[in-house]
């Protein structure tokens, strides 16, 4: 449980080692549930594939100041944040030109600091920062997990999936070690799961990561094409299929989260 004070503004990358595993759909869906009960979010996008960017119905190549911008300096948060259709949530966007701020960044000193440093300048009013992180490790997982409060993975129960779950430790571990001493895993969430229907393989998987990880995986996330569907519309899951069982699924998720301290 992550201990609160007056001032504790929860800061929770979703981040993942092991390529897509729904890790964008929970960071959009999150924020947007978070914005739904009336909590005042700001989503930062630090992956290039841009794809939360494009989600919240800003066109990533018509974006003139983002958070690579802000991470290299060039641009201030508050000129990065923009609104989105869905009240009370921000976005401060991606290009694909990410991924060659992140290379610029590398040559950068405090390079690893630069993105909480940026967020010492959030609006007051924000309530809770999600972060979008890239699939992979970076200087931008990296610079996410520093200025973390606690850190949500994702995974699809098959096995190359859940191989990406101690990578992630690892990296938290790192991290909190140099930078960030109260740094942890805050929660699992399995998403893209297949009914029981489908297979031993999936049911298996699903029960490994319960006994490896116990209190620390939240329900689980089935799999839909409501999500492909919500992301072609522009619109979050909550506003396109509001009573959709994949959108009840998330709420399930954020009270799991809700209740473990992470959000």
């Amino acid at each position: 449980m992550t201990n609160k004070t007056s001032a504790w503004r929860p800061v929770v990358p979703v981040a993942n080692m092991a390529g897509s595993a729904g890790k964008t759909t929970a960071a959009v869906t999150l924020a947007a549930l978070l914005a739904e009960s009336g909590r005042e979010v700001l989503l930062v996008d630090v992956d290039a594939q841009s794809n939360a960017t494009s989600w919240l119905g800003i066109d990533p190549d018509d974006v003139e100041i983002s958070s690579g911008d802000v991470l290299l300096k060039r641009a201030r948060l508050e000129e990065a944040i923009v609104e989105t259709s869905t009240p009370r949530l921000r976005l401060v966007p991606a290009t694909p030109g990410l991924d060659g701020d992140a290379i610029a960044l590398l040559s950068e000193t405090g390079r690893e600091m630069r993105l909480k440093l940026a967020l010492r300048a959030c609006p007051d009013d924000v309530d809770v920062i999600i972060i979008d992180c890239p699939g992979s490790m970076s200087v931008l997982t990296v610079s996410a997990l520093v200025v973390a409060t606690s850190v949500v993975t994702v995974t699809a129960p098959s096995s190359k999936e859940l191989e990406g779950i101690p990578k992630m430790e690892a990296l938290i571990e790192e991290v909190a070690e140099a930078h960030n001493p109260d740094l942890e895993l805050g929660a699992i969430v399995p998403c893209i799961v297949p009914p029981a229907t489908a297979g031993r393989l999936y049911t298996d998987a699903l029960a490994a990561l319960q006994e490896a990880y116990g209190d620390l995986v939240t329900p689980t996330v089935r799999k839909t094409v409501r999500a492909p569907e919500a992301m072609s519309h522009h619109e979050t899951l909550p506003a396109y299929a509001p009573r959709d069982p994949v959108t009840e699924d998330y709420r399930a998720v954020l009270a799991s989260l809700e209740k473990a301290g992470v959000l």
